[in-house]
């Protein structure tokens, strides 16, 4: 499947989007020749790279959930179970183009009642937008029917636009995070940062961390924008993100395929080449009555918002 970008600049940042699964696949900033997100030549988002995924993000146990007493099978496409709502999830579908201006486009997609294995007929919008030295993402949805909500956007980051992220400085705004178990679902405790290799209230060099593929758990506040992490290139170059979301799954690239030859407009494609920092909900929330709640009522609108600020050395 293909499908064209669309680009939007200002002054300081230039942007593509790809509509096959609402993808920033290349992000520049200034006069640096590559891009600060992995994304290939060919336009064509590449899985999960710079897609936004769900309707439910990250991992469902046993990829069920059950909604006011009724159970949902959803694709089990990771053993028994499922990761970004399966194979026909958001990542994988053409949105349309709502509207565009030279600094901003707004895309829609539907899914109808089943779809992805849940209820509900939902549309959902997705608005990136540039002001100054940041891009914004606005993502919208509505429901005809009570289902579950958690999408994320899925980009992976390289400041340098070259090499490994391992020499990038990571600090997260969250003291805890979520352990998880052998199927990388969370146990439903919360542990300390430090058993990854971070510091709370400072940056740790990404060589120094352990492995992650974890949510940490961000301080409460739905509706308002607030900081969740801060990358540092080794060129000096800063990345901030604010969220309104309760989590931020952090992983550092460690599987990525190595494709050397593949064309990119940012870092070669590899093991560690980006890391991927996706604000969303706590994954597998449905099983977990101490998590915070994804469940979308009809008549009640989903919302989320995230800021990506660049900052130049």
């Amino acid at each position: 499947m293909q499908a064209s970008h669309i680009e939007i600049s200002n002054d300081r940042l230039c942007a593509r989007v790809s509509p096959l699964g609402a993808a920033l696949v290349g992000l520049w900033v200034g006069d640096l020749p590559r891009s600060l997100v992995l994304g290939y030549a060919d336009e064509t988002a590449a899985g999960y790279m710079g897609a936004l995924v769900g309707p439910v993000a990250n991992r469902i146990g046993g990829a069920e959930v059950t909604i006011d007493g009724t159970r949902w099978q959803m694709q089990a496409n990771e053993g028994a179970n499922c990761l970004h709502s399966g194979d026909t999830g958001l990542h994988s579908r053409l949105w349309s183009v709502e509207d565009q201006s030279a600094t901003h486009v707004t895309l829609s997609l539907t899914l109808i009642h089943g779809d992805c294995g849940l209820p509900g007929l939902r549309r959902i919008t997705a608005r990136y937008a540039l002001d100054g030295s940041a891009l914004r993402l606005d993502i919208s949805a509505t429901t005809d029917r009570t289902t579950v909500m958690n999408i994320a956007h899925h980009p992976y980051w390289n400041l340098a636009g070259s090499g490994t992220i391992r020499d990038h400085g990571l600090q997260v705004f969250g003291d805890s995070y979520l352990p998880v178990d052998a199927g990388k679902l969370p146990t439903g405790a919360q542990a300390s940062i430090r058993d990854l290799g971070l510091s709370p209230g400072a940056s740790t060099q990404l060589h120094q961390a352990a492995a992650l593929d974890h949510n940490i758990c961000l301080a409460p506040g739905q509706d308002t924008l607030r900081p969740a992490a801060c990358l540092t290139g080794p060129n000096g170059l800063q990345l901030t993100i604010e969220t309104t979301e309760p989590g931020l799954q952090v992983y550092d690239g460690a599987g990525l395929p190595d494709q050397p030859e593949a064309e990119t407009l940012g870092a070669p494609v590899g093991p560690y080449a980006g890391i991927a920092l996706e604000p969303q909900g706590w994954p597998n929330a449905p099983q977990h009555e101490n998590f915070p709640a994804i469940v979308v009522q009809s008549g009640n609108n989903y919302r989320q918002t995230t800021r990506y600020i660049l900052k130049s050395p």
